[in-house]
């Protein structure tokens, strides 16, 4: 006989399933909670799940009714939670559309057109581009102001550099330390008037400069010498020899320390010459025909720099195995390449003095192209306005020079010297006084030896100035 199978009452079965139902419900959620972690978790719960299904089938109803009850609660409860994650999903949409809005809005503030966008006036907008370049004019300037530090820094390691390839014997304490410094330590300077052709001394149309401590160091020295021509090309010389020291050394001091020397040095001559020129112009001296050349050499300390116009010059001894002569001038002849070309480019002539017979005599000359005037035996000279019509001029050719343990002496003098004695000559006599330390003697024995010269080649003596300069 079978045995009947238990009745199940719908209540209680309803209140199992939903028990069951909430359990599952709850395992879902800890499913989705980031916080449950582990292998160990997941495999009790799978075991749960199929427990789950085993008392499902247990507890399923066999009976039409109930099988009908129970479909209508689970419809539902099943209508009921479709409903409910509608609502979330609809809750959670607006949520992130309102932080999408939000994050949109915030990247279009941030927007540089945008803040354009916002000012209301053409005030505000002018304020704002002003605002704009002024940030770049800043940028700019302190770009400029780290190209120029930088430019400095390499300037200051270059000039040490170079001043170590000159450096003597080293410190034993210090091996960077030089204990030689050359520099000239002993000057001179002498002039003697020339003569005319009847025997009576003449006007000495030469002058000279000797400056010791040109500028601020002990070391610095100051040579010119200015050699006068024509009619008044005395009152020309000394008035050089007196204003343009004083527009040279004024440009010195007044030049920063950390300047480019070379460049400044080059430019500080330049101006001094043609403001020394325009002064002398405007001064009342009659310079139709009349004026002057000059030579200047500055030594900061171990570097000279020559400034020359015309036919003065300045040379150096050196003994290097032998004696050797180093020119710091080149005389400007009007028979020079590109002197003789500059002259004739402005409407002048260059062409000696001539006989009956049309030979030339003498050296070449500057004359205008349809008169026989002024006959300047030079192409660059102070005053002389006539000539400067027709391209003399009075531009210094600036060179420099840095001085070699092997550098002996510097001779700075007018033509009375150069008219008749070799370079050659000048050092070899000179080199003779220098072993003995007699800048003196030396001086005495260059005038003596030119004036004698002049009275064995001409009828006339020139007048002659030496500057003498020895280095140790």
């Amino acid at each position: 006989m079978k045995q009947k199978a238990p009745q199940i009452s719908p209540n209680k079965l309803y209140a199992s399933l939903l028990k069951k139902k909430n359990e599952s419900d709850q395992q879902q959620k800890m499913l989705k909670s980031p916080v449950i972690q582990g292998n160990v978790y997941l495999n009790s719960l799978r075991n749960n799940q199929g427990q789950l299904r085993v008392d499902a089938k247990k507890s399923r109803p066999t009976s039409g009714k109930d099988l009908k009850d129970i479909s209508t609660v689970l419809l539902k409860k099943t209508h009921a939670r479709q409903n409910s994650k509608i609502i979330e999903t609809k809750e959670n949409s607006q949520n992130l559309t309102q932080s999408a809005l939000q994050l949109l809005q915030k990247i279009k503030a941030e927007r540089p057109d945008n803040k354009i966008g916002q000012i209301q006036t053409s005030k505000e907008i002018l304020q704002y581009h002003q605002q704009l370049i002024q940030k770049q004019y800043q940028k700019l300037l302190d770009l400029s102001k780290q190209t120029e530090h930088n430019q400095l820094q390499q300037q200051q390691q270059q000039q040490q550099q170079k001043q170590k390839l000159f450096k003597g014997p080293r410190s034993i304490s210090n091996p960077d330390i030089s204990t030689l410094q050359l520099c000239i330590v002993k000057a001179h300077a002498k002039s003697i008037p020339g003569m005319l052709y009847t025997g009576q001394t003449k006007i000495n149309q030469d002058s000279y400069k000797l400056i010791q401590k040109f500028g601020t160091k002990e070391n610095d020295w100051y040579l010119q010498v200015s050699d006068g021509h024509g009619t008044n090309g005395h009152q020309v010389a000394q008035f050089v020899q007196e204003i343009l020291p004083a527009y040279i050394e004024q440009d010195v001091m007044e030049a920063p320390y950390y300047y480019d020397r070379d460049k400044t040095i080059n430019n500080i001559f330049k101006q001094s010459f043609l403001k020394t020129n325009d002064d002398l112009l405007n001064s009342g001296i009659d310079v139709t025909y009349s004026g002057a050349t000059t030579v200047v050499v500055i030594a900061f300390e171990n570097i000279l720099y020559c400034a020359n116009i015309g036919d003065s010059r300045a040379i150096i001894g050196r003994y290097d195995t032998k004696l050797q002569v180093v020119e710091l001038s080149k005389d400007h002849k009007p028979d020079c390449f590109l002197e003789q070309a500059r002259i004739i480019q402005r409407g002048g002539r260059v062409q000696a003095y001539s006989d009956e017979e049309g030979n030339p005599i003498g050296p070449a000359r500057v004359w205008k192209a349809d008169e026989d005037v002024p006959g300047l035996a030079m192409s660059r000279s102070f005053g002389d306005y006539v000539a400067s019509q027709v391209g003399v001029i009075c531009e210094p050719e600036v060179i420099k020079h840095q001085l070699l343990p092997s550098d002996k002496f510097l001779v700075v003098a007018s033509d009375g010297i150069w008219e008749f004695l070799s370079n050659e000559w000048v050092i070899e006599t000179v080199n003779e006084y220098y072993k003995k330390g007699d800048a003196i003697g030396a001086c005495n024995k260059l005038t003596q030896a030119a004036k004698e010269a002049w009275q064995q080649e001409d009828e006339v003596i020139d007048d002659i100035t030496v500057i003498l300069a020895f280095f140790k």
